[in-house]
């Protein structure tokens, strides 16, 4: 156990390092190649109406990409590379194309869709996919077979959508993945799980390193890209750790630890059901939108509210399952 949290202080320092000295470079790049957020460009819904930005100058997009590199930096220089990890890394890499070219061009819907799809499915061939369905508190498990295949690729869609959605004030996407993988790095830690618990530790360590340049006022964005990215990785590393054990442990924190952001899709779809909008087209009906623009909340108190109840969250199941 102490070698193994010697060896994840080490992945941790080195992800977050990479991430604090490469921001900036592809800050400048993405200004450069006109990789941006230009507030000045408004956006319409299919009604005509304007969409309001919440940010009032140029911002980069391109942070997405300064974490993947990141991240994946740190891994092949420290980890051995096995097929689970080969796996993970041809989705996210495809991913985080496809949404870079969104951030660049605007994709249709029904292309990131695709798009998402084929990104959770990569893993699926190296073998990391949902096989079993557990009870945590008896150990009792049983193959669910085929249906893993179906239940693995919703699992990452679903916290790919979950994560752009809450994407959307400064810092406030980062944050909230930041402290869901540190949650799933302590359960894989106390169960078993090494390399997952590597993988969760050095994003974490992205992330907060991030947010040096993400928290408000931001100098750079996620971008599509980096949301995708997170979102990604959560579903990836959950689904990952559970195969060991045949345990939903980790599935749980995962699902717990982003209960913001589900609840927010959710939300989503039912206000915009409700205005007879479509439930992908973008706009200011998000639950952090509403308590910036009706109760005049600032960008730093929703996330730093956002990350408590993240923390806390996280925290319940784990105090309940280990104590």
């Amino acid at each position: 156990m102490r070698n193994v949290l010697v060896d994840c202080f080490l992945l941790f320092s080195m992800a977050t390092l990479l991430t604090l000295l490469l921001v900036p470079h592809f800050r400048t790049i993405g200004l450069r190649l006109r990789i941006v957020d230009n507030p000045s460009i408004k956006e319409k819904d299919k009604q005509g109406n304007c969409r309001e930005k919440l940010h009032t100058k140029i911002t980069p997009l391109t942070g997405g990409i300064a974490l993947f590199v990141s991240f994946w930096t740190a891994v092949f220089i420290t980890l051995e590379i096995n097929q689970q990890i080969a796996g993970i890394f041809l989705g996210s890499l495809f991913i985080v194309v496809v949404m870079a070219l969104d951030d660049i061009y605007d994709l249709k819907p029904g292309i990131k869709l695709i798009a998402q799809c084929i990104a959770a499915t990569i893993p699926i061939f190296f073998g990391v996919q949902i096989r079993y369905i557990s009870n945590p508190s008896t150990g009792n498990y049983f193959d669910i077979g085929f249906w893993g295949v179906i239940f693995s690729i919703f699992w990452s869609v679903a916290f790919m959508n979950a994560m752009n959605l809450i994407d959307g004030l400064d810092g406030l996407a980062t944050g909230i993945a930041g402290i869901a993988f540190l949650a799933m790095f302590v359960v894989a830690v106390l169960s078993g799980f090494v390399i997952p618990s590597f993988f969760a530790i050095a994003l974490a360590g992205c992330c907060f390193a991030f947010l040096r340049y993400n928290f408000y006022p931001a100098s750079i964005f996620l971008g599509d890209c980096g949301a995708h990215f997170l979102g990604y990785m959560i579903g990836a590393i959950s689904i990952w750790a559970g195969l060991k054990a045949t345990s939903g442990v980790v599935l749980l924190i995962a699902l717990v630890g982003f209960g913001i952001p589900i609840f927010d899709v959710f939300f989503s779809i039912i206000t915009r059901s409700r205005k007879g909008k479509k439930i992908y087209e973008a706009d200011l009906e998000n639950i952090h939108y509403q308590l910036h623009r009706k109760k005049g909340w600032g960008q730093r108190r929703i996330a730093l509210v956002f990350y408590a109840i993240t923390a806390l969250l996280c925290l319940i199941p784990i105090l309940l399952l280990y104590l």
